[in-house]
């Protein structure tokens, strides 16, 4: 602000002698006083209309409590409003770290802010609930501070819970507070520019929705982004950091950033995220067709929950008809039982899913890379038939157009895989093999009846059987099987067909890649924690759907923080051997010692003494007047 008396000393200096000689109590002198008063005024004006112009120099002061200030005008023009207090109050007294008192009036009552803060439970009568006290649902919320209510309920007062860790009372008055609080002028004036640059200038990158999100959340966003595998990492810091940090005002932005370590907010940005997929068939019916659709970028193989109700269900198998592709369960399941097949994924299949944010998709490969089945009886016991699963996969290759007629190429293999789910539709079919029998003529032309034999039978074609010599064996022992999975066509088949057939219940798992799709996440840490007092976070959500392209599906979360423990369990062993020797043989000769040592960087308290070996060596044993 223009200062008067620097107006009146120049004022002074322009006009005669006659005037400026007049003291200032006088008429001329108290003349002279309103024009310098005046010039101030609309020197602060017209610095007021310069600076309001824009963003970086507009004042966030309102004139009074009605009034916007000229920085929340410029804000209206992008519909970016300064976010309020999130309760009405008609003042409070704060003491730094002690305590903090609110007091009430008609315009803003006490019940209106509670409502805001904890919800209209604290009530009484309210659908036949007994009321709750509002001081305890405070203290619930704003965890290491203690709440009292005046007798007269016009105010309330926060401090410290004794209870309470003493180092969690600073953050949660600072929470409260900032429920108080109108947004800080300078964070809203940095959350506006950032807002204007990516709403004006259609920025969409992971830089522009990163820095946004940061800016809302009230920190600033470094300018050293990291790129970890998926995901682009950012770091918010508190306000003013880049204007003292040396790596934003001039360093090489290939170096890590000096700052790092006040970092308040931690913020990645995954393109495609890995995510869980399910799809349940609770009445799926034999032989008949049913469509999975796969939202993904990359092909999976599901995890398979197979369930029987009420009859038995023999070699039950499902199929994929567009790869082709069988597994089949050698064996029968009985009412109540749950197959459960973890099917078998390469490092190059899963690869695709590995991720900065999705630790632990296919959580069984770890401990079965093989692949596991799992049958759950009736009463919950567990049994491994890993051993009674099978793999086919093949062309048919009589489809109409071909000249082959009816030629199929196929593999069988003992193993535990699923068909693939590829991206799109799929069309696949449950299957039962309940007329197993066949014959075939054996190598001496007789003919032999075939059918599926337990895993405790000696004859039979149970793939367990056929496994092992299915790729020396004659072809007409495979010719077994198709003829089989040729009796599972749905040609000529009616409702008739399976209405005593078991029923069933199919559910399927799997991890997907959809394409378009972005997920922001942030960990909820103190920083974060009052932001959300304030309500920044539905504001959050709400920039970050409007900045996003236009077919881009964008998903946010507060996940808990990450705990990363560093363990440095580097050990190190030592083996050292000394000896002392002496030429005349004097008794004062030292013992030989093997010393064994062991560096630890963890701490382990052990009473075990020191590991010694010992021996005296009698020099005078080797004169050579003793071998005469």
């Amino acid at each position: 602000m223009t200062d008067p008396r620097v107006r009146r000393e120049r004022l002074l200096a322009l006009l005669p002698r006659i005037f400026t000689a007049q003291p200032s109590s006088s008429a001329v002198g108290a003349l002279i006083d309103g024009m310098a008063a005046s010039l101030a005024r609309v020197d602060d004006t017209l610095t007021h209309i310069q600076y309001d112009r824009w963003v970086g120099l507009a004042s966030p002061h309102r004139p009074d409590a009605t009034e916007a200030s000229a920085l929340e005008g410029l804000g209206r023009l992008l519909q970016v409003s300064r976010l309020p207090p999130r309760v009405r109050y008609l003042s409070y007294q704060s003491a730094p770290e002690k305590s903090l008192k609110v007091d009430f009036n008609s315009a803003a009552p006490r019940t209106d802010a509670l409502d805001e803060l904890v919800g209209r439970g604290w009530r009484g009568g309210q659908d036949g609930r007994p009321a709750d006290d509002p001081a305890t649902l405070l203290a619930a919320r704003f965890e290491g501070l203690r709440f009292s209510l005046s007798d007269d309920g016009q105010s309330l007062t926060a401090s410290p819970d004794p209870s309470a860790a003493p180092e969690t009372a600073p953050a949660a008055l600072a929470r409260f507070q900032a429920v108080l609080d109108p947004e800080p002028g300078e964070t809203y004036r940095q959350r506006l520019q950032i807002t204007a640059r990516v709403r004006t200038g259609g920025l969409t990158t992971p830089r522009a929705l990163l820095s946004l999100a940061i800016a809302d959340l009230g920190a600033e966003p470094c300018p050293h982004l990291e790129r970890r595998l998926d995901a682009t990492v950012a770091f918010g810091m508190p306000p003013g950091t880049r204007k003292r940090c040396a790596g934003c005002t001039g360093g090489d932005r290939g170096q890590p950033c000096p700052s790092r370590a006040q970092a308040v907010v931690e913020a990645w940005l995954t393109e495609n995220p890995t995510l869980a997929a399910r799809h349940v068939e609770p009445t799926p019916r034999l032989r008949r067709v049913f469509t999975v659709t796969s939202a993904s970028l990359h092909p999976d193989r599901p995890v398979v929950t197979l369930g029987v109700r009420d009859q038995p269900a023999p070699y039950p198998a499902l199929r994929s008809l567009g790869s082709g592709e069988i597994t089949l369960y050698a064996g029968t399941l009985q009412p109540g039982d749950t197959l459960v097949l973890y099917p078998a994924v390469g490092a190059a299949e899963a690869a695709l899913f590995d991720g900065f944010d999705a630790p632990g998709h296919h959580a069984w490969a770890a401990t079965h890379p093989a692949g596991r089945a799992v049958l759950i009886d009736s009463h919950g016991l567990e049994r491994d038939v890993s051993s009674a699963v099978f793999y086919l996969w093949g062309h048919r290759l009589d489809d109409p157009g071909t000249t082959f007629d009816s030629l199929r190429c196929s593999i069988l293999e003992q193993c535990v895989l699923t068909p693939r789910l590829t991206p799109g539709a799929n069309d696949w079919m449950l299957l039962t093999f309940a007329q197993p029998d066949a014959t075939f003529a054996g190598p001496d032309d007789t003919v032999h009846a075939s059918r599926f034999a337990g895993r405790d039978d000696l004859d039979g074609t149970c793939f367990a059987l056929l496994d092992g010599t299915i790729g020396q064996g004659d072809a007409r022992y495979a010719s077994v099987l198709l003829e089989s999975i040729d009796k599972t066509d749905t040609a000529g088949t009616t409702e008739t067909d399976t209405a005593h057939a078991p029923r069933l219940s199919l559910r399927l798992d799997w991890v997907t890649r959809p394409p378009a799709t972005i997920r922001l996440r942030i960990p909820r840490n103190e920083w974060v924690a009052a932001a959300a007092a304030r309500g920044a976070l539905p504001l959050l959500r709400d920039d970050i759907a409007r900045a996003t392209a236009a077919g881009v599906r964008a998903s946010v979360d507060f996940p808990e923080p990450t705990r990363r423990d560093v363990h440095d369990g580097a050990e190190r062993l030592g083996l050292s051997a000394t000896a002392r020797w002496a030429e005349d043989a004097a008794p004062a000769d030292g013992p030989l010692r093997f010393a064994l040592t062991a560096t630890l960087r963890d701490a382990h308290d052990s009473a075990d003494g020191p590991f010694s070996v010992g021996g005296v060596f009698d020099t005078t044993r080797l004169d050579w007047t003793h071998g005469r």
